[in-house]
Protein backbone atom coordinates (compact mmCIF):
# COMPACT_ATOMS: atom_id res chain seq x y z
CA UNK A 1 0.00 0.00 0.00
CA UNK A 2 1.22 3.32 -0.75
CA UNK A 3 2.80 5.52 2.25
CA UNK A 4 0.98 8.85 1.86
CA UNK A 5 2.06 12.25 2.90
CA UNK A 6 0.43 12.37 6.38
CA UNK A 7 -1.37 16.35 7.18
CA UNK A 8 -4.16 18.10 8.88
CA UNK A 9 -6.92 15.79 7.25
CA UNK A 10 -5.56 12.33 8.50
CA UNK A 11 -7.08 9.72 11.26
CA UNK A 12 -5.52 6.93 13.14
CA UNK A 13 -7.63 3.79 12.73
CA UNK A 14 -7.43 0.69 14.67
CA UNK A 15 -8.54 -2.38 12.22
CA UNK A 16 -9.51 -6.19 13.32
CA UNK A 17 -10.00 -8.48 10.38
CA UNK A 18 -10.96 -11.69 11.71
CA UNK A 19 -9.96 -14.38 8.99
CA UNK A 20 -10.92 -17.80 8.69
CA UNK A 21 -6.87 -19.09 9.63
CA UNK A 22 -5.48 -16.38 11.63
CA UNK A 23 -6.63 -13.21 13.12
CA UNK A 24 -4.80 -9.81 11.90
CA UNK A 25 -4.68 -6.47 13.54
CA UNK A 26 -3.75 -3.17 11.95
CA UNK A 27 -2.99 0.76 13.41
CA UNK A 28 -2.95 2.92 10.53
CA UNK A 29 -3.23 6.32 9.19
CA UNK A 30 -5.60 7.18 6.57
CA UNK A 31 -5.82 10.28 4.45
CA UNK A 32 -8.99 10.61 2.44
CA UNK A 33 -8.49 10.40 -1.14
CA UNK A 34 -4.72 9.84 -0.55
CA UNK A 35 -4.32 6.20 1.13
CA UNK A 36 -3.20 4.77 4.09
CA UNK A 37 0.03 4.00 5.98
CA UNK A 38 0.47 0.90 8.05
CA UNK A 39 2.37 2.03 11.27
CA UNK A 40 1.80 -1.66 13.16
CA UNK A 41 0.63 -5.16 12.45
CA UNK A 42 0.31 -8.10 14.48
CA UNK A 43 -1.18 -11.24 13.46
CA UNK A 44 -2.04 -14.17 15.75
CA UNK A 45 -3.37 -17.91 14.42
CA UNK A 46 -6.77 -18.77 15.80
CA UNK A 47 -8.34 -21.40 13.03
CA UNK A 48 -11.70 -19.83 13.57
CA UNK A 49 -12.72 -22.30 10.54
CA UNK A 50 -10.98 -25.46 12.02
CA UNK A 51 -14.54 -26.63 13.41
CA UNK A 52 -17.63 -28.11 12.14
CA UNK A 53 -19.05 -26.45 9.31
CA UNK A 54 -21.30 -23.49 10.68
CA UNK A 55 -19.22 -23.84 14.35
CA UNK A 56 -16.70 -21.84 15.86
CA UNK A 57 -14.25 -23.71 17.67
CA UNK A 58 -14.46 -22.35 21.30
CA UNK A 59 -10.73 -22.67 22.03
CA UNK A 60 -10.59 -20.72 18.99
CA UNK A 61 -12.82 -17.88 20.02
CA UNK A 62 -10.94 -17.51 23.32
CA UNK A 63 -8.10 -17.22 21.56
CA UNK A 64 -9.32 -14.84 19.37
CA UNK A 65 -10.80 -13.07 21.74
CA UNK A 66 -7.42 -12.99 23.99
CA UNK A 67 -5.63 -11.71 20.86
CA UNK A 68 -8.25 -8.58 20.23
CA UNK A 69 -8.36 -7.39 23.45
CA UNK A 70 -4.53 -7.47 23.38
CA UNK A 71 -4.33 -5.35 20.55
CA UNK A 72 -6.80 -2.70 21.74
CA UNK A 73 -5.40 -2.45 25.15
CA UNK A 74 -1.81 -1.22 23.10
CA UNK A 75 -3.81 0.63 20.91
CA UNK A 76 -6.47 2.59 22.94
CA UNK A 77 -3.18 3.28 25.73
CA UNK A 78 -3.83 7.08 25.83
CA UNK A 79 -4.98 7.26 22.35
CA UNK A 80 -8.46 6.81 20.83
CA UNK A 81 -8.26 5.54 17.43
CA UNK A 82 -11.38 4.66 14.97
CA UNK A 83 -11.63 0.99 15.61
CA UNK A 84 -13.09 -0.72 12.12
CA UNK A 85 -13.50 -4.82 12.42
CA UNK A 86 -14.42 -7.45 9.85
CA UNK A 87 -15.04 -11.11 10.01
CA UNK A 88 -14.78 -13.39 6.67
CA UNK A 89 -16.23 -17.14 6.20
CA UNK A 90 -15.77 -18.59 9.33
CA UNK A 91 -17.47 -16.06 11.05
CA UNK A 92 -20.00 -15.32 7.98
CA UNK A 93 -20.83 -19.18 7.89
CA UNK A 94 -21.40 -19.94 12.01
CA UNK A 95 -24.62 -20.92 13.84
CA UNK A 96 -22.66 -19.69 17.00
CA UNK A 97 -20.94 -16.76 16.15
CA UNK A 98 -22.43 -14.08 18.72
CA UNK A 99 -20.34 -16.25 20.96
CA UNK A 100 -17.15 -14.01 19.28
CA UNK A 101 -19.18 -11.28 17.86
CA UNK A 102 -21.02 -9.88 21.77
CA UNK A 103 -18.34 -10.13 23.68
CA UNK A 104 -16.35 -7.85 21.35
CA UNK A 105 -19.46 -5.81 21.41
CA UNK A 106 -20.16 -5.65 25.31
CA UNK A 107 -17.00 -5.85 26.91
CA UNK A 108 -14.28 -4.23 24.11
CA UNK A 109 -17.16 -2.34 22.11
CA UNK A 110 -16.33 -3.58 18.91
CA UNK A 111 -19.11 -4.06 16.21
CA UNK A 112 -17.71 -6.45 13.88
CA UNK A 113 -18.98 -6.18 10.28
CA UNK A 114 -19.24 -9.61 9.01
CA UNK A 115 -18.49 -9.34 4.74
CA UNK A 116 -20.41 -11.03 2.60
CA UNK A 117 -18.51 -13.17 0.00
CA UNK A 118 -18.98 -11.25 -2.76
CA UNK A 119 -17.91 -7.75 -0.60
CA UNK A 120 -15.11 -9.64 0.40
CA UNK A 121 -13.89 -10.54 -3.22
CA UNK A 122 -14.46 -6.92 -3.87
CA UNK A 123 -12.12 -5.46 -1.02
CA UNK A 124 -9.34 -8.07 -1.89
CA UNK A 125 -9.68 -6.92 -5.81
CA UNK A 126 -9.59 -3.35 -4.59
CA UNK A 127 -6.44 -4.51 -2.59
CA UNK A 128 -5.05 -6.09 -5.82
CA UNK A 129 -5.87 -2.95 -8.35
CA UNK A 130 -4.51 -0.57 -5.69
CA UNK A 131 -1.09 -2.25 -4.88
CA UNK A 132 -0.33 -3.70 -8.60
CA UNK A 133 -2.14 -1.35 -10.61
CA UNK A 134 -4.42 -3.95 -12.06
CA UNK A 135 -6.67 -3.11 -14.75
CA UNK A 136 -7.09 -6.45 -16.42
CA UNK A 137 -7.18 -9.77 -14.39
CA UNK A 138 -9.23 -12.83 -12.43
CA UNK A 139 -7.90 -11.74 -8.98
CA UNK A 140 -8.15 -14.72 -7.16
CA UNK A 141 -8.17 -14.61 -2.85
CA UNK A 142 -7.91 -18.10 -1.28
CA UNK A 143 -8.68 -17.97 2.23
CA UNK A 144 -9.16 -20.57 5.26
CA UNK A 145 -12.75 -20.91 4.80
CA UNK A 146 -13.11 -19.70 1.30
CA UNK A 147 -12.41 -19.00 -2.34
CA UNK A 148 -13.04 -15.47 -3.83
CA UNK A 149 -13.12 -14.54 -7.28
CA UNK A 150 -13.21 -11.41 -8.95
CA UNK A 151 -12.91 -10.17 -12.41
CA UNK A 152 -11.36 -6.86 -13.06
CA UNK A 153 -11.74 -4.96 -16.29
CA UNK A 154 -10.55 -1.50 -17.28
CA UNK A 155 -9.29 -1.29 -13.62
CA UNK A 156 -12.95 -1.83 -12.27
CA UNK A 157 -14.51 -5.24 -10.89
CA UNK A 158 -17.04 -6.48 -13.93
CA UNK A 159 -17.98 -9.58 -11.53
CA UNK A 160 -17.83 -11.53 -8.08
CA UNK A 161 -18.36 -14.62 -6.93
CA UNK A 162 -17.30 -16.59 -3.26
CA UNK A 163 -17.25 -20.22 -3.11
CA UNK A 164 -16.84 -22.54 -0.09
CA UNK A 165 -13.09 -24.25 -1.39
CA UNK A 166 -10.79 -22.66 2.42
CA UNK A 167 -7.76 -24.38 2.58
CA UNK A 168 -8.83 -25.48 6.28
CA UNK A 169 -12.31 -27.06 4.97
CA UNK A 170 -10.50 -28.95 2.42
CA UNK A 171 -7.89 -30.35 3.84
CA UNK A 172 -10.23 -31.86 6.82
CA UNK A 173 -12.94 -32.81 4.48
CA UNK A 174 -10.49 -34.77 1.99
CA UNK A 175 -7.08 -35.23 2.89
CA UNK A 176 -6.83 -37.61 5.43
CA UNK A 177 -3.93 -39.06 5.44
CA UNK A 178 -0.02 -37.59 6.08
CA UNK A 179 0.94 -37.65 3.45
CA UNK A 180 -2.53 -37.69 1.54
CA UNK A 181 -3.11 -40.64 -0.80
CA UNK A 182 -3.65 -40.19 -4.60
CA UNK A 183 -7.51 -40.71 -4.27
CA UNK A 184 -7.86 -38.02 -1.73
CA UNK A 185 -6.44 -35.56 -4.03
CA UNK A 186 -8.61 -37.01 -7.04
CA UNK A 187 -11.46 -36.46 -4.71
CA UNK A 188 -10.45 -32.85 -3.80
CA UNK A 189 -9.87 -31.98 -7.39
CA UNK A 190 -13.59 -33.40 -8.57
CA UNK A 191 -14.56 -30.94 -5.65
CA UNK A 192 -13.05 -28.22 -6.96
CA UNK A 193 -14.37 -28.27 -9.87
CA UNK A 194 -17.59 -29.20 -9.10
CA UNK A 195 -17.69 -25.96 -6.88
CA UNK A 196 -15.82 -23.33 -9.60
CA UNK A 197 -18.22 -24.25 -12.39
CA UNK A 198 -20.14 -21.02 -13.23
CA UNK A 199 -17.80 -19.04 -11.10
CA UNK A 200 -14.30 -19.49 -12.63
CA UNK A 201 -14.10 -17.37 -16.39
CA UNK A 202 -11.85 -18.51 -18.75
CA UNK A 203 -8.52 -16.59 -19.41
CA UNK A 204 -8.62 -14.04 -22.08
CA UNK A 205 -5.23 -14.23 -24.24
CA UNK A 206 -2.48 -12.67 -21.96
CA UNK A 207 -4.82 -12.65 -19.03
CA UNK A 208 -3.20 -13.57 -15.21
CA UNK A 209 -4.48 -14.49 -12.38
CA UNK A 210 -3.36 -12.28 -9.36
CA UNK A 211 -3.38 -14.29 -6.24
CA UNK A 212 -4.12 -12.88 -2.86
CA UNK A 213 -3.70 -15.19 0.55
CA UNK A 214 -1.70 -17.38 2.65
CA UNK A 215 -1.44 -20.01 0.11
CA UNK A 216 -0.41 -17.66 -2.12
CA UNK A 217 2.19 -16.33 -0.30
CA UNK A 218 3.91 -19.71 1.02
CA UNK A 219 3.77 -20.73 -2.52
CA UNK A 220 5.84 -17.40 -3.50
CA UNK A 221 7.99 -17.93 -0.77
CA UNK A 222 8.48 -21.24 -1.71
CA UNK A 223 9.51 -20.89 -5.07
CA UNK A 224 11.92 -17.92 -4.45
CA UNK A 225 13.85 -20.11 -1.40
CA UNK A 226 14.41 -23.16 -4.48
CA UNK A 227 15.87 -20.51 -7.00
CA UNK A 228 17.66 -18.54 -4.47
CA UNK A 229 15.41 -15.53 -3.96
CA UNK A 230 14.57 -13.05 -1.00
CA UNK A 231 11.18 -13.44 0.35
CA UNK A 232 11.00 -9.68 0.15
CA UNK A 233 10.84 -9.91 -3.73
CA UNK A 234 7.30 -12.04 -3.56
CA UNK A 235 5.05 -8.59 -4.41
CA UNK A 236 4.45 -8.76 -8.29
CA UNK A 237 6.32 -11.85 -8.31
CA UNK A 238 4.77 -14.69 -11.75
CA UNK A 239 4.52 -17.80 -10.80
CA UNK A 240 3.83 -20.68 -14.55
CA UNK A 241 1.61 -23.08 -13.93
CA UNK A 242 4.52 -25.57 -14.25
CA UNK A 243 6.18 -23.53 -10.67
CA UNK A 244 3.13 -24.14 -9.34
CA UNK A 245 2.90 -27.77 -10.34
CA UNK A 246 6.37 -28.65 -9.59
CA UNK A 247 5.49 -27.34 -6.17
CA UNK A 248 2.53 -29.12 -5.36
CA UNK A 249 4.26 -32.58 -6.31
CA UNK A 250 7.26 -32.05 -4.24
CA UNK A 251 4.58 -30.67 -0.59
CA UNK A 252 2.62 -33.52 -1.41
CA UNK A 253 4.38 -36.70 -1.58
CA UNK A 254 5.91 -35.48 2.49
CA UNK A 255 4.57 -35.93 5.36
CA UNK A 256 3.14 -32.44 7.38
CA UNK A 257 6.13 -32.69 9.93
CA UNK A 258 8.60 -32.93 6.80
CA UNK A 259 7.00 -30.17 5.05
CA UNK A 260 7.59 -28.08 7.73
CA UNK A 261 11.19 -28.22 7.36
CA UNK A 262 10.60 -27.10 3.55
CA UNK A 263 12.46 -23.68 2.96
CA UNK A 264 9.94 -20.76 2.71
CA UNK A 265 7.07 -22.76 4.19
CA UNK A 266 5.86 -21.63 7.82
CA UNK A 267 5.22 -24.49 10.20
CA UNK A 268 1.99 -23.76 11.12
CA UNK A 269 0.85 -24.04 7.57
CA UNK A 270 1.96 -27.02 6.48
CA UNK A 271 -0.97 -29.11 7.23
CA UNK A 272 -3.06 -26.89 4.98
CA UNK A 273 -0.83 -25.97 2.19
CA UNK A 274 -1.06 -29.28 0.02
CA UNK A 275 -4.84 -28.27 -0.52
CA UNK A 276 -4.13 -24.74 -0.88
CA UNK A 277 -2.01 -25.74 -4.30
CA UNK A 278 -4.10 -28.60 -5.65
CA UNK A 279 -7.06 -25.19 -5.58
CA UNK A 280 -4.48 -22.86 -7.10
CA UNK A 281 -2.90 -25.38 -9.89
CA UNK A 282 -6.77 -26.16 -10.61
CA UNK A 283 -7.86 -22.63 -10.96
CA UNK A 284 -5.06 -21.75 -13.61
CA UNK A 285 -5.53 -25.34 -15.43
CA UNK A 286 -8.93 -25.35 -15.73
CA UNK A 287 -9.32 -21.63 -16.87
CA UNK A 288 -6.66 -21.65 -18.62
CA UNK A 289 -4.46 -19.05 -17.00
CA UNK A 290 -0.56 -19.73 -17.91
CA UNK A 291 0.47 -17.34 -15.02
CA UNK A 292 -0.06 -16.19 -11.05
CA UNK A 293 0.92 -12.54 -10.05
CA UNK A 294 1.82 -12.55 -6.80
CA UNK A 295 -0.46 -9.81 -4.25
CA UNK A 296 0.94 -9.44 -0.89
CA UNK A 297 -2.54 -7.32 -0.09
CA UNK A 298 -5.59 -8.51 1.26
CA UNK A 299 -8.94 -7.91 2.52
CA UNK A 300 -7.44 -5.80 5.63
CA UNK A 301 -6.15 -3.34 2.53
CA UNK A 302 -9.30 -3.43 0.76
CA UNK A 303 -10.89 -1.90 3.82
CA UNK A 304 -8.69 0.91 4.56
CA UNK A 305 -8.11 1.49 1.09
CA UNK A 306 -11.72 1.91 1.26
CA UNK A 307 -11.99 4.19 4.14
CA UNK A 308 -9.49 6.05 2.02
CA UNK A 309 -11.25 6.44 -1.62
CA UNK A 310 -15.00 6.27 -0.09
CA UNK A 311 -16.60 7.86 -2.87
CA UNK A 312 -13.71 7.11 -5.41
CA UNK A 313 -13.44 3.06 -5.18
Amino acid sequence: MPEPTLGAMSERVALIDLGSNAARFLLAEIQPGVGAHVLHEERAQTRLGAGPRGTLPRQAIQDTLVAARRFLRSVRNGNSPRVLAVATAAVREAANRDRLLEPLRRRDHVDVRVLSGVEEARLAALAARRSLDVRRALVADLGGGSLQLARVRGGEVTAAASVPLGVIRLSRGFLRHDPPLSREVRALRDEIRDQVVGALLPAEPGESIVGIGGTVRALAAMHLRACGGRRGGRHGLRLRQSDITALRERLQGLSSRRRRRVPGLKAERADIIVAGAVVIEELMGLGGYLTLTVCMRGVRDGVLLREAFRSRS
